[in-house]
């Protein structure tokens, strides 16, 4: 990752993660990438059934002013 536009305590949190990554054995690194993957498909799977909600309510509100 590039510092640039990063905050201090950013690239401090950055450089200390870095110095823990090189410690890990690769099954500890293999562990702890698949842990940052499911992370990111649980953002994901919320950010799609957040979009979802917002859809079913959009239509709703069409169909009651199509009703009106």
């Amino acid at each position: 990752m590039h510092e640039h536009g990063m905050n201090p305590g950013m690239v401090q949190q950055e450089m200390l993660i870095t110095e823990l990554w090189d410690t890990l054995n690769e099954e500890q690194k293999k562990t702890l990438m698949k842990r940052m993957l499911d992370t990111k498909i649980m953002m994901k799977e919320g950010m799609i059934k957040h979009f979802q909600y917002k859809i079913e309510t959009f239509k709703m509100i069409k169909t009651m002013l199509d009703e009106c």
